[in-house]
C-alpha cells in the first residue's frame, strides 16, 4: 500500500482523525501535513474529506488495531457513537441530554464499545475536547462522574497526550465555541410575529 497523506485544517484540527493516525501508524504508512481543510488522499483518484469517512478508512486498512470493533454489532455501535458525537454531542441545544446519555452508558464501562479502545472512544473524546460546554463543566467540577472518569482515563494515555499537546484545541476552538454558545445559537430565539 502506498503512503497515505492526511492534510489537516490547522485552525480546527480533526482530533479524532489525528488520534486514529496515532493508533494505526505502526500498520499504515501515513504522512500528516497542515493545510486549510481536512483531506485524506488515498490515491490520485480517491480522497476523503468527511472526518467519519477518514476514520472508518483508517480503521479498515489497519485491521490489527481493531479500532472498528470485531463483529457486526460492534461496527454498528461504533457507527452510532460516531454519529452521536457529530450530531447530539456537538449541538449546544442537545449537549445537556447527550452528556447525560453518555454518562449513563459509561456507568459500567471502561470503553464505549466492547473491551478495548475503538473509533467510538476517539470520536466522542475528540468532540468533548473541543466543546466549550464540556471544558466549562470540567473547570467548574460539575462534569458527570462517569464521563469525567472515562475522559481522564483516555487523556492519560500516550496517544491522547501526544495529540492533545501538539494540536491544542481547548484554548482555541472551545474558546470560540463558548462565545458562540453563550451568545447566539443557544440563546432563546424571539418568536416571530404571525
Amino acid at each position: 500500500m502506498a503512503t497515505l497523506c492526511l492534510t489537516v485544517n490547522s485552525g480546527d484540527p480533526p482530533l479524532g482523525a489525528l488520534l486514529a493516525v496515532e493508533h494505526v501508524k505502526d500498520n499504515v504508512s501515513i504522512f500528516v501535513e497542515e493545510g486549510k481543510e481536512n483531506i485524506l488522499r488515498v490515491s490520485e483518484n480517491v480522497v476523503f474529506t468527511d472526518i467519519n469517512s477518514i476514520l472508518r478508512y483508517l480503521a479498515r486498512v489497519a485491521l490489527t488495531a481493531r479500532l472498528y470493533g470485531s463483529n457486526l454489532m460492534e461496527h454498528t455501535e461504533i457507527d452510532h457513537w460516531m454519529e452521536f458525537s457529530a450530531t447530539k454531542l456537538s449541538s449546544c441545544h442537545l449537549f445537556p441530554s447527550a452528556i447525560n446519555e453518555l454518562n449513563h452508558c459509561l456507568s459500567l464501562r471502561t470503553y464505549l464499545v466492547g473491551n478495548s479502545l475503538s473509533l467510538a472512544d476517539l470520536c466522542v473524546w475528540a468532540t468533548l475536547k473541543g466543546t466549550a460546554a464540556w471544558q466549562e463543566q470540567l473547570q467548574q467540577n460539575s462534569a458527570p462522574v462517569h464521563v469525567k472518569r472515562w475522559f481522564g482515563f483516555l487523556e492519560a494515555q500516550q496517544a491522547f497526550q501526544s495529540v492533545g499537546t501538539k494540536w491544542n484545541v481547548s484554548a482555541t476552538k472551545a474558546k470560540g465555541l463558548l462565545t458562540h454558545w453563550a451568545c447566539q445559537s443557544c440563546s432563546p430565539q424571539p418568536a416571530l410575529p404571525g
